[in-house]
């Protein structure tokens, strides 16, 4: 069969059209992980182990277990229908990554390495805090996937959290990406107003990855690697309480809370203007590296003591710097991706457009205190960002 701009999706149940690569192709499917979903759906083969659940798939590619678990149970002898064959093992170089045990890491019969030598190791792992637990289970440690740290420790995890999304996951206090946002927070608060209190941090996770293939678009077209994409704020109405505690994660209804229509359906350019009838460089979607400028754009309707701001990954490509504005611009400059609005002339603090839906997505959530802060404000005031003590990382 010939696929088209209007083949819909062979996931069952899934209505969307199907991915186009920028080489013109078209997948059989909408997404990768609507991909994987299929091929784990459609195998007929069980775990080789317990020869009861499905066996676990990883970039379209059946493996013989379902899971770590049972893929220790086999190499230690454990509980299975199916007699041990020693030679498919293979013996690992790499050693245990958890502090003080030497052992050598476990390895698979295709190949495929565990950072750890044990399960228990596994755990202690994340007991102790030498790893980042799993976002879904926080039992097990995120696990590497094509050389980058994953968040979540196992397909069957990524898929339960799949099957919810649009959703948000609350990042632990000691979690690398929960300091990293934190800090950019902190670090690009550059009013003279005091830095507001963090009180939690989510990352956003949708099934979404249009921003993926129009970041492969942009990288192969002009050379920039990932597209030139960095973090950028945003601030915008909030009529619900979104995060406010720990078990409000479900998101409302209300259809003027654009706060949890973006997070579920990301960016839509044809809603600009619904807030303010001007934008200094047209009709496209704004976000600011500078926090507090997002903060003057960030609306509480319901009573809460607590404020919401966006960060988001905006694929900038080639970008085109101006100090002037210039409201009649629907797209960028030919030969440009984005617009860049400079501090200096028209702007106090930097802005930055881009044009089309698929150049941004929500990534995470932050919820802080207005009332409670600490020492912030803009250094060429004369008044410390971070307060006394405290070390500022660059952020793009």
């Amino acid at each position: 069969m010939t696929r088209t701009a209007n083949t819909v999706c062979a996931l069952p149940g899934c209505q969307k059209t199907v991915w186009r690569d920028p080489d013109g192709s078209y997948s059989e499917f909408c997404s990768r992980s609507h991909r994987s979903a299929a091929v784990l759906r459609s195998s007929s083969q069980v775990c080789k182990n317990c020869n009861i659940r499905p066996v676990y798939v990883a970039n379209g590619q059946a493996l013989p277990f379902c899971g770590n678990r049972c893929a220790t149970a086999w190499k230690t002898g454990g509980s299975s229908s199916v007699p041990r064959d020693d030679t498919d093992e293979e013996a690992s170089s790499e050693v245990c990554a958890l502090a003080g045990c030497s052992r050598p890491t476990f390895v698979d019969r295709n190949g495929g390495p565990s950072e750890y030598c044990s399960q228990r190791h596994r755990r202690e792992a994340v007991g102790n805090g030498e790893a980042e637990a799993c976002l879904m289970c926080r039992e097990w440690p995120r696990t590497l996937v094509a050389g980058k740290r994953s968040d979540f420790c196992s397909l069957r995890c990524s898929q339960a959290v799949f099957n919810t999304a649009p959703a948000i996951l609350e990042l632990d206090g000691e979690d690398a990406d929960r300091q990293s946002v934190h800090q950019q927070f902190t670090s690009k608060w550059a009013h003279t107003t005091m830095v507001p209190s963090v009180i939690r941090i989510f990352a956003a996770k949708d099934i979404y990855d249009t921003i993926d293939r129009y970041k492969l678009e942009v990288e192969r077209r002009t050379g920039l690697e990932g597209g030139n994409s960095l973090r950028r704020w945003h601030g915008t109405v909030r009529t619900c309480r979104l995060g406010d505690e720990e078990d409000k994660h479900s998101f409302c209804s209300d259809p003027a809370c654009s706060l949890c229509l973006i997070i579920q359906t990301s960016f839509k350019k044809a809603n600009y203007g619904q807030r303010t009838n001007f934008g200094r460089f047209g009709q496209g979607i704004y976000t600011s590296a500078t926090s507090s400028k997002a903060n003057d754009y960030v609306a509480q309707v319901s009573p809460s003591p607590y404020r919401a701001m966006l960060l988001n990954d905006v694929v900038l490509g080639k970008t085109k710097k101006l100090t002037t504005s210039d409201p009649n611009l629907t797209k960028p400059p030919n030969g440009y991706d984005s617009v860049v609005g400079e501090p200096g002339g028209d702007l106090n603090y930097d802005e930055c457009i881009v044009y089309r839906n698929d150049a941004i997505r929500p990534i995470f959530l932050v919820i802080y205190d207005p009332q409670a802060t600490h020492l912030g404000g803009n250094p060429a005031a004369g008044v410390p960002r971070n307060g006394p003590g405290s070390v500022m990382a660059p952020f793009p």
